[in-house]
């Protein structure tokens, strides 16, 4: 638990300098946060308002003399940067004097001499002229045929994606009618394969129909036999009895 106790003015100062050289300008509660978390010591907002005052005089004591110290060890320094840049800066405006001097001299001196060489300048910026307005001519000539031929063009063009659509078009209708054809004709050979599928189911029961007749036939023809034997040996014995009861009727009669 933090203790009561009174903090020397001497201490509350070193901790305003330690807080200092750590980035923290001091106030009341950061120097009693100090104090707290070094040797759990508590004093009154008043004293240590007090000395902060204090050392707020000294501080400014301080800078001060830094300020001197700085201003003793730059001054110099200063000065002489200062008298540097001001020659250098009259040196600059001497050149520039005189070369501004000189090119008003030299634009001077080719006035002058400008007027000397006009009426040859002239004639060289009429043939110039002349020149350019012939190869404007021509230029426009060429221009003008080669809008001619780009008009003949466009219409050939347009002629050409004519035809190409109108192609289009019946290359379209083709494959329609090809895709038709193609569907009919895939159906026919579905309507040809049930079609022989079912000619072949006809001529499994045609020859199953043959064979039973046959079988017919051939039974019937058995049972013909059969019967026209049965019929002949019936005969047989009827004509055997008629002969026997003959044979005693005459028998009989002698």
């Amino acid at each position: 638990m933090a203790r009561k106790a009174n903090i020397a003015r001497e201490e509350i100062h070193q901790a305003c300098w330690l807080l200092l050289e750590q980035n923290s300008f001091p106030n009341i509660p950061r120097l009693a946060e100090h104090f707290l978390q070094q040797d759990g010591r508590r004093c009154s907002n008043t004293t240590l308002m007090n000395a902060i005052a204090k050392w707020e005089d000294t501080y400014k004591e301080y800078q001060q003399h830094q300020l001197k110290e700085l201003n003793d060890v730059l001054g110099p320094v200063f000065k002489r940067f200062s008298r540097e840049v001001t020659q250098q800066l009259g040196q600059l405006l001497d050149e520039k004097t005189t070369e501004i001097e000189q090119h008003q001299l030299r634009k001077q001196e080719a006035t002058q001499s400008g007027y000397l060489s006009l009426s040859s300048a002239l004639i060289e910026l009429q043939t110039a002229h002349d020149t350019l307005t012939i190869e404007c001519q021509k230029r426009t000539e060429e221009a003008e045929n080669l809008k001619q031929k780009w008009g003949f063009s466009e219409q050939r063009y347009q002629e050409v994606m004519a035809q190409n659509a109108v192609l289009t078009s019946q290359i379209q209708q083709e494959q329609k009618d090809n895709s038709e054809l193609r569907l009919n004709l895939a159906q026919k050979e579905v309507d040809l394969a049930k079609q022989d599928n079912q000619l072949a189911l006809l001529k499994e029961e045609n020859a199953r129909l043959a064979t039973e007749l046959f079988d017919r036939q051939n039974t019937q023809r058995v049972d013909e036999d059969k019967k026209w034997q049965e019929m002949s040996k019936k005969l047989e014995e009827i004509t055997h009895s008629v002969k026997t009861i003959q044979r005693k009727d005459r028998g009989s009669k002698q």
